[in-house]
């Protein structure tokens, strides 16, 4: 992930411990939201390099059909697949999380 962007487990963490949370501040909860997002951005991009690059490369095997391109195609498909995984991981825990801030907001 990028320098900036928020780590997925450690946003992960703080999701659930404000979930779990008897009464969390309101600001704490809408910061780690803020983070959440700007996490599941983050994956998105993330997907979408990668799945440009399986074009590529797939639209290329053809022409060099060598196993160290299969290795790569293969890798390229499991990156996808790891952050599909993630995000959607990421946005239950957001899901979870907005219920939280709902409900302190009409509290």
């Amino acid at each position: 992930m990028a320098g900036n962007a928020p780590d997925r487990g450690a946003v992960l963490d703080d999701i659930r411990v404000l979930t779990a949370a008897h009464a969390p501040l309101l600001t704490q909860v809408e910061r780690t939201l803020a983070d959440g997002y700007a996490c599941a951005l983050q994956i998105e991009a993330e997907g979408r390099r990668l799945r440009q690059r399986l074009e590529e490369r797939a639209a290329s095997l053809g022409e060099s059909p060598g196993s160290e391109h299969v290795v790569e195609v293969a890798g390229l498909a499991q990156g996808i697949a790891r952050t599909d995984g993630e995000l959607v991981e990421l946005r239950a825990a957001l899901l979870d999380l907005r219920d939280v801030a709902r409900r302190i907001r009409a509290a």
